[in-house]
């Protein structure tokens, strides 16, 4: 593994989805990552697993893999198919359709949206009018909202005409709640839910122009964004394991270890590492360092030894916390697509049926006739306090409001509550860390470092763990790995997006030249 006097020639820490990107890419051009991944049995960040959940149902005991809540790859993800297409096997399954089930109050309404809204008729950025083309979406709906239809329109502009990750425009202290001023509260919850489910986070601590970037990747800007396609196994089977597989063949992944500090020794960097599994603290030199680990992780490890003082200058976005539920019935809901989302009133944000998923959830199906559904909390700090008993319980009742057939045929439950490390998505700035960091041959990757990339959460770990593996390929005089561009807008996005921009500046120079008359007349 070492040379020249055991220095490595690439430290990597952290083994999420960026660090794997990053070392996979390295290995398979024949230099050998070391990575350095803290949790000791469940690498792979966010998308890792953890101990299976078990209970026994009428005599027989049974076994399910505890979920991380990644369950497939949206429509813009294209370099993560292709790191998947490189290094493993897996086929991904198209989605048939998402469902929103909106709770407003007493009464519970649905609507297929997703097959509706990428296939509709109309263009981006208003193929979300399809919806009024569709009988059952005027159940989720009354006549009042239709008065916002010209903040809808005014918003949907906005959003087209912003590019807050290739403006670098943050916006801090705007928050999400400022999108839809001028909508009526039935419209702003549902497409609250949205965002929530875009940014994975509690609305109140969504920014706006965070909002309005996810909006553009994900859906706004072209309608086959908003295309599922789902892993064909659970996240550990299908990506994690055959990525470190690869790795493995020339390279190593240590779990066990944390690293505590950066040291510069004269053209390397020393690494001190807290060895849990082996026990003590340790060092190792590397030629260059590749940082890939969440934004709270990387601000203390950062600002400690011969980083601290330009770390001290850097903005590292807040964490926030979210759970997930897996619910077992022995009876099976009504036919429909295999996830969705819950908006309103509703206190889990959606769900995915893990029996039309996965092999060992297909199991429990066929052997009792019964189902599994996952839900995703993207709750506030007063919804994560409470006990694993009530949090089970309230999405139980939440489940079955949704799918009356299923009342009386709750078996077991089980709530994951994943450590405080999710990142609440800033957009990055100059005073973000970017993949090329201020310190020479230290690079970052991640969902939330800086990149000339519109991609969010798996699409953004992979292309800058790409982009940070090609930095260091570069120097080492080996060929670097191509990335994908985003598709381009539809046409019509494409012109308004045009339109809009020259508005702006043209607007934005009336402006300051009245406000340099007024000066002047003082």
């Amino acid at each position: 593994m070492a040379h020249n006097d055991d220095v490595f020639p690439v430290v990597v820490i952290g083994a999420g989805i960026a660090g794997l990107a990053a070392a996979a890419h390295l290995a398979e051009r024949g230099l050998p990552p070391l990575v350095l991944e803290a949790d000791r049995l469940w690498p792979g960040g966010r998308l890792s697993g953890g101990a299976p959940d078990t209970f026994t149902y009428n005599g027989r005991e049974w076994s399910f893999s505890s979920e991380s809540g990644m369950h497939a790859l949206w429509g813009g993800y294209d370099n993560m198919r292709a790191m998947l297409a490189r290094f493993t096997d897996v086929q991904l399954q198209e989605s048939p359709g998402e469902e929103w089930i909106n709770r407003w109050r007493r009464e519970v309404r649905y609507v297929e949206a997703g097959r509706l809204v990428r296939w509709g008729v109309l263009p981006a950025p208003f193929h979300y009018l399809t919806m009024l083309l569709n009988p059952a979406f005027y159940r989720t709906i009354n006549p009042l909202d239709f008065l916002s239809l010209p903040g809808f329109l005014f918003s949907i502009l906005w959003t087209v005409g912003l590019d807050p990750l290739k403006e670098q425009i943050a916006l801090d202290g705007l928050t999400m709640n400022d999108y839809f001023r001028g909508w009526t509260p039935n419209l702003r919850a549902t497409f609250t839910g949205v965002g929530i489910n875009l940014l994975a986070a509690p609305p109140e601590t969504i920014s706006l122009t965070a909002f309005i970037a996810a909006m553009r990747f994900y859906t706004v800007m072209r309608r086959d964004s908003w295309q599922l396609q789902y892993f064909p196994a659970n996240a550990h089977d299908s990506i994690l394991q055959p990525l470190i597989n690869r790795i493995g063949a020339n390279g190593m992944v240590l779990t066990g270890t944390t690293a505590q500090r950066l040291e510069r020794e004269g053209d390397c960097w020393r690494v001190v590492v807290e060895d849990v599994k082996r026990g003590g603290t340790r060092s190792l030199l590397a030629e260059r360092v590749i940082l890939a680990v969440q934004a709270p992780a990387a601000e203390r490890l950062l600002c400690v030894g011969d980083t601290a003082e330009q770390a001290a200058t850097l903005i590292f976005p807040k964490a926030v916390q979210n759970a997930t539920v897996h619910l077992w019935f022995d009876a099976s809901p009504r036919a429909g697509t295999p996830g969705g989302m819950f908006t309103g009133d509703f206190l889990p944000d959606n769900f995915f049926w893990l029996h039309r998923l996965y092999p060992d959830f297909k199991a429990w199906h066929e052997a009792t006739g019964g189902s599994a559904i996952e839900l995703h909390l993207y709750a506030g700090e007063d919804v994560h306090r409470q006990g694993d008993n009530v949090i089970v319980v309230r999405c139980v009742d939440e489940v079955q409001r949704a799918f009356p057939e299923l009342k009386g045929h709750f078996v077991h439950g089980a709530r994951r509550l994943n450590t405080l490390d999710h990142t609440m998505f800033r957009v990055p700035t100059k005073d973000s860390l970017w993949v090329q960091t201020p310190w020479d041959n230290v690079y970052a990757c991640g969902d939330w470092v800086g990149y000339d990339t519109p991609a969010f959460w798996m699409e953004r770990a992979t292309v800058t763990g790409i982009a940070a593996a090609n930095h260091v390929l570069q120097a080492n005089g080996l060929e670097v790995w191509p990335i994908i561009p985003p598709h381009p807008p539809e046409p019509l996005a494409a012109a308004l997006e045009t339109a809009v921009r020259l508005f702006r500046r043209t607007a934005g120079r009336a402006i300051l030249g009245a406000a340099r008359g007024v000066r002047g007349k003082g």
